[in-house]
């Protein structure tokens, strides 16, 4: 048996399939599996991973039709054989120390799960995302000794990134429970996943560094105006799933806020009419039902609640995505009047304009 079973679905992603293989194989840690499934790829990325696979024994390649990424990691999980499971996405990459540092980390507090950070990486770009802050929410802890549950943390419950490539789990803390699976959905099935792992788990444990690359893809079905309608299914599974296992009223306000944000968020580039009609709808009850409540403990920030009324008193679909669109223009203006360089600048635009 191996100690980490490395889980990558790949489909079509020839353009960076080799750097993220590589990061992968080049690990300082080095007992592990690399499980690669090509879900019916037609751009080569087949012929890259047979081409890996000669030259390095820990790689293992099943080809299969194209069966979305939800089910694939489901079958991942069956063929799995380490001790841990660590999930990746085939257009990204880790630093090279990245299962090293969550090996030391889960062993060493007996955690179900270890949580890192990420690196955003936009072309040329990187930039560190505001994710799991959990460093600076738990203070000068040690954090190779230190374990938490979602009780100390609600907030990333529901509120955070849900992609399962920031976390290195416990296979056996995944087969101890049948809902541990992704649903078979085109986009959004890490977010039960995550939401239903982190309520469960005894031991969560936190690598407070940046050792994930994540390729930013603005084509990505969660981006993607004909797939928002989606949003309602994955709203409608998490509500059940809280509200079957007792954890509605607990993460009330966590629930709402998430439902809030992400309603709000895909109006801002959804074409459909479909979707506008129903978010309206649920805005307005959860406006009626939540967002008037003083005695809420988290609520959405103030730009998604300006956003909220806009979205109300619009007509139609159109109205309400010009009005967003001045919103979010005004807001950048204003932010630009207040930066220091513009204030800094003010003597040198006055003497420019004599």
């Amino acid at each position: 048996m191996v100690e980490i079973s490395v889980v990558l679905p790949v489909y079509n992603s020839k353009d960076y399939l080799k750097e993220c293989l590589d990061s992968i194989l080049n690990q300082s840690f080095k007992d592990f599996e690399l499980l690669c499934i090509d879900d019916g790829s037609s751009d080569g990325s087949l012929e890259i991973l047979n081409e890996y696979k000669t030259a390095d024994e820990r790689i293992i390649v099943i080809s299969q039709e194209n069966m979305g990424v939800a089910r694939t990691r489901n079958r991942a999980l069956d063929l799995a054989n380490g001790k841990y499971v660590y999930f990746m996405d085939s257009d990204d990459y880790l630093d090279s120390n990245a299962l090293k540092k969550l090996y030391a980390n889960i062993t060493s507090n007996g955690a179900d799960f270890c949580i890192m950070k990420t690196l955003f990486v936009n072309g040329e770009d990187t930039y560190k995302f505001p994710a799991f802050d959990l460093d600076k929410e738990f203070g000068n802890v040690n954090f190779n000794k230190f374990t938490f549950t979602y009780k100390d943390a609600k907030k990333h419950v529901l509120n955070d990134l849900f992609a399962p490539w920031l976390k290195l789990y416990s296979l056996d803390f995944l087969k101890s429970s049948g809902d541990f699976t992704f649903p078979d959905m085109k986009s959004y099935s890490d977010a039960p996943f995550h939401v239903k792992t982190m309520l469960q788990a005894k031991k969560i444990s936190f690598v407070p560094e940046y050792l994930y690359y994540y390729r930013e893809n603005d084509e990505s079905l969660v981006h993607s105006s004909s797939n928002t309608i989606n949003f309602f299914k994955l709203s409608d599974i998490i509500e059940k799933y809280l509200i079957d296992n007792g954890f509605f009223d607990e993460l009330h306000d966590e629930f709402y806020t998430f439902k809030t944000s992400k309603l709000v968020y895909y109006m801002g580039f959804t074409d459909s009419d479909e979707y506008y009609r129903r978010a309206k709808g649920d805005l307005a009850e959860i406006n009626e039902s939540f967002l008037q409540d003083s005695s809420k403990t988290m609520v959405p920030d103030k730009k998604d609640l300006d956003k909220v009324q806009i979205i109300l008193e619009s007509d139609n679909l159109k109205e309400c995505k010009l009005a967003l669109e001045l919103y979010d223009c005004k807001r950048r203006v204003n932010s630009m009047l207040e930066s220091r360089s513009w204030k800094v600048t003010k003597p040198l635009r006055k003497f420019i304009g004599r």
